[in-house]
């Protein structure tokens, strides 16, 4: 129900990445080509360094059915996140007990992060979900092997979620087929074979990227298929050197103990990502997963404890070669954290004497906890992301359209892909028209295409039949000689006649 309420309408407006990704699904959609002309392509060029192309394919069926907005797009990551709890239900069933897995679904249900990561549709956000999937099925392959073969097709399908599992993914696979092999787990080789071949065809398309982007092969570029070539790569953001820099170190330990980013759309400092207060818990349960590995691999048996710290440390190996590592950024980590913190309260609620005086008052602590947030998502964070996800630019957008305005000057601090999602831009007048204020770059600025030219200068004002601009400057254009329209955050300036 939480993840559902008032779904499209918090947060309000659209963050940048998100308008862009479902600019390209609108486009490939309606016109087959993304923003940049590239039929289906398997990584997007958008900003000039690209974006991951799940969520927009995910999305298209959405939009087909239902057309293009907010809501629409943000369905996806809906649905998989609400799959995702009976899903994490059922690992923590098979790896621990019945208790672990109860106490780990609602520290899930009620968990701050997993609510808003829910309803708003950052496509690198999509990574969780299918890495939990893929994992889920891996365990249930070693009991039927041939739920390896789903274990593979979701991990492959991870790969286009998040350019960081690229990374993820083969390291702890390998991780856990070491382990398998050590403890000695009857798998079925042409199983294993299979499994291997179905992750190697998701992959093979992001191997042809890398050497396309490294100037080693031509880019491939087909009416049904493409791999594009990008503007410029940001491969600076992962390196070995990082696990030396206090910095990244900082900035994991932040995430994992203080369970914040200093970022309004992934945390919450006032509640963390599964309440501040339950760290404790996440240290604890690592302490019990940490000796219960050592004494299953010593003895050489299957244990759950080991796959999760296999996981968890594969997972934080990656993140720290990330520079300026984020809550999204190490998103492979986060179920991976909620399962330690299950495993942590498990220990101490059932080791010794009242066990129900303990159960009672940390249920009744995180459900106060959820209902203080619930009132702060819902109330005063509504107000303060509001501007940040730029809400208004949507409806300015209709209104200069329904005006039939030919020039409009737009607010530099408005995205260029929030206007182009919002204007549904035809793809062709886009690639034909844009011009960028940076190019080449990994992080391109429109200075103009179509109608729209994003230079306003508030000096400097004349020449165009409408003007996009931030609400704090509308008393100034209504003084100006200007009729003003508000909208949320933004409103419309247009010249009196």
């Amino acid at each position: 129900f939480v993840r559902v309420f008032r779904f499209g309408q918090v947060p309000a407006g659209f963050n940048q990445d998100e308008a862009f990704a479902a600019y390209e699904a609108y486009s490939l959609l309606n016109f087959g080509k993304d923003s940049a002309g590239y039929s289906f392509p398997t990584y997007f060029v958008s900003w000039g360094s690209g974006m991951n192309v799940l969520e927009s394919y995910l999305a298209i069926p959405f939009m087909w059915l239902f057309g293009c907005s907010e809501a629409v797009f943000r369905l996806p990551q809906l649905i998989l996140s609400i799959i995702s709890m009976p899903v994490l239900y059922l690992l923590l069933k098979r790896l621990f007990d019945l208790k672990t897995a109860i106490i780990g679904l609602g520290l899930l249900a009620i968990s701050p992060w997993h609510i808003m990561l829910s309803r708003w549709g950052l496509e690198s956000n999509l990574a969780p979900a299918f890495l939990l999937f893929g994992f889920f099925f891996l365990i249930k392959g070693i009991t039927q092997n041939g739920y390896f073969l789903l274990s593979a097709l979701f991990y492959g399908i991870s790969l286009y979620s998040y350019s960081i599992t690229w990374l993820v993914v083969p390291l702890t696979l390998v991780g856990f087929g070491v382990y398998l092999l050590v403890s000695k787990v009857k798998v079925k080789i042409l199983t294993v074979i299979l499994a291997c071949i179905i992750l190697a065809a998701f992959a093979t398309p992001h191997i042809l990227f890398l050497l396309i982007n490294q100037g080693l092969i031509n880019e491939i570029k087909t009416s049904f298929i493409s791999i594009p070539k990008m503007v410029a790569m940001r491969s600076g953001e992962i390196a070995l050197s990082n696990l030396f820099s206090a910095e990244v170190w900082k900035n994991l330990l932040s995430i994992l103990l203080y369970q914040n980013d200093g970022l309004n759309w992934n945390s919450i400092k006032e509640f963390g990502m599964f309440y501040t207060f339950n760290t404790v818990f996440f240290v604890l349960g690592m302490a019990k997963l940490i000796t219960d590995t050592v004494i299953d691999i010593k003895n050489k048996r299957f244990s759950g404890s080991v796959m999760i710290i296999i996981g968890f440390l594969s997972s934080v190996f990656v993140s720290l070669i990330i520079s300026g590592a984020n809550i999204n950024k190490t998103n492979s980590l986060h179920f991976f954290t909620l399962v330690i913190t299950a495993v942590g309260i498990c220990f101490v609620i059932y080791c010794g004497k009242f066990i129900k005086v303990k159960l009672t008052a940390l249920i009744c602590l995180n459900l106060a906890a959820f209902a203080l947030f619930c009132g702060f998502y819902f109330g005063e964070y509504s107000n303060t992301i509001s501007p940040e996800f730029r809400s208004g630019v949507g409806q300015a957008v209709e209104f200069v359209n329904d005006k039939n305005c030919q020039k409009v000057l737009v607010d530099k601090s408005i995205y260029h892909s929030q206007i182009l999602f919002y204007d549904k831009t035809p793809q062709s007048v886009f690639e034909e028209t844009v011009e960028y204020e940076n190019y080449p770059s990994p992080y391109l600025n429109a200075k103009s295409f179509g109608k729209y030219t994003f230079d306003l200068q508030y000096d400097n004002i004349g020449g165009y039949d409408a003007y996009i601009i931030s609400d704090g400057f509308a008393d100034w254009f209504a003084s100006n000689n200007f009729d003003v329209y508000s909208f949320d955050c933004y409103a419309v300036a247009l010249p009196k006649e």
